[in-house]
């Protein structure tokens, strides 16, 4: 809800930020707000629970009638700014309206020309629980200050979701202790011109960038992919693959057709020696395991695999990925943690309690949704900003509706949300942005 009124509040005339009931969360917003208007004026932080003029006023309310992440922002009294939430979450996301209200050279710590915000009032909640947005880090390194620059966007925005693909191909980019050659190795590829390109991310880095999401309510999903786009891995540990043979990491971009091999448990041991470092260092329920874009090929020529096949009862290579993925989630179940895997999972059978997201159009969601299993809604018509404005442009991203029409009110409950992504193959960190904004916006 958004009402508009005649005038303006001119921000260099606020004298306080209050904070109702002093608790910590009021204040660690009123904090933020703090350093956001410390280009126009200083202001002091205190405690009232009632509103007063030249105030921008904070207020967790419990009993207020507004979802968890919902809040209520005002500025069309008497230079009395108010931010009511039930959460601290609500209040977070009422503080980032604010911030979009307020003249952009504030984001570069510039003081604006012009200090006013329109007079306003504006009832606000999400549709939807999960709001991702997904970056590639493998085919192209990001540094660390990026990627926390990444995650004040993503909150701007009022997304909630980090999807940080760790891993493919083309690089193996988190620092894992029982297997040190994934980054030794794995991390660096030699490029066409001769040159060694690559990186990695170290624990501590992780731990800082998890500690700079968590405070702008951000949950990081990590990807880590298998049983295809593995070559990285495969290249800093040949036994991994079926043929054991020594391979480069990929210096191209697809699909290449050396995977894990299904037959053999030493790979089984090791994704789940990997995962539980994973599991260590990020709190998410989710973890996403990729398991999209898989070729068959060495799978079908490999006596190994084969011998699974028939061992389990299988009828072919589609149930051999299905049977792969499902043990993978098994183990993952027992931790307490839930699988994300791209569509193609749902080819040879759905591991039993998989979230599915859709990329390859809105099929792969629609079934998932249909047999019960929830869905994060990702197809490359709308969703994919890698993509150029003329195969995904603007207007097409703002008119996605998540939801497909094909489906119940009940099935409709399992679409948790929308995600857009951002791979890299031609995109280094200099053009993110470019490929990003404005499209964000839109979604």
């Amino acid at each position: 809800i958004l009402n508009v009124f005649d005038g303006f509040v001119d921000l260099s005339e606020i004298k306080n930020i209050a904070t109702e009931n002093g608790d910590s969360s009021e204040i660690a917003v009123a904090k933020l707000i703090k350093e956001l208007l410390s280009p126009i004026i200083e202001l002091p932080i205190i405690k009232s629970s009632s509103l007063r003029p030249h105030t921008i006023h904070l207020t967790i309310d419990e009993d207020y009638p507004i979802p968890i992440e919902g809040y209520y922002l005002s500025s069309k009294g008497n230079l009395v700014i108010e931010i009511r939430a039930t959460s601290y979450k609500g209040l977070f996301y009422g503080y980032q309206s604010l911030r979009q209200l307020c003249g952009a050279s504030l984001e570069s710590k510039l003081k604006p020309k012009n200090t006013f915000i329109p007079k306003v009032e504006i009832e606000d909640k999400p549709v939807f629980a999960y709001r991702g947005m997904h970056l590639d880090v493998s085919r192209h390194f990001f540094d660390v200050q990026f990627i926390k620059t990444y995650i004040d966007m993503i909150a701007l925005h009022k997304m909630n979701v980090f999807h940080w693909h760790l891993t493919d191909d083309n690089g193996w980019r988190i620092e894992i202790d029982k297997y040190p050659k994934l980054t030794e190795i794995g991390a660096w590829r030699t490029e066409k011109n001769g040159k060694k390109y690559g990186g990695f991310y170290t624990k501590k880095d992780i731990k800082e960038i998890l500690a700079y999401a968590k405070k702008r309510h951000i949950t990081v999903v990590p990807e880590i992919e298998f049983p295809g786009h593995s070559v990285a891995a495969i290249a800093s540990y040949p036994h991994l693959s079926c043929t054991g043979d020594s391979i480069n990491v990929g210096t191209e971009w697809g699909v290449y057709k050396d995977i894990y091999c299904a037959g053999n448990d030493t790979v089984f041991t090791f994704m789940e020696d990997i995962l539980t470092e994973i599991m260590t260092l990020f709190p998410s329920k989710y973890i996403h395991i990729g398991g999209d874009e898989v070729p068959k090929y060495r799978w079908k020529n490999c006596n190994k695999c084969q011998k699974r096949i028939l061992s389990e009862g299988l009828h072919n290579e589609h149930e051999l990925q299905s049977y792969f993925i499902t043990r993978i989630e098994k183990f993952l179940n027992k931790n307490g943690r839930k699988l994300i895997g791209w569509d193609e999972i749902l080819e040879g059978g759905l591991a039993p309690s998989a979230t599915v997201q859709s990329w390859r159009g809105e099929e792969g969601g629609i079934i998932a949704a249909k047999s019960g299993h929830d869905a994060i809604m990702s197809p490359t018509s709308h969703c994919y900003f890698d993509y150029d404005l003329d195969a995904t442009d603007l207007k097409e991203v703002y008119h996605y509706e998540p939801i497909p029409a094909e489906l119940t009110e009940e099935e409709s409950k399992h679409i948790l949300g929308g995600e857009c992504n951002m791979w890299t193959e031609r995109a280094p960190q200099e053009l993110v942005d470019s490929k990003v904004f404005p499209r964000i916006l839109a979604m």
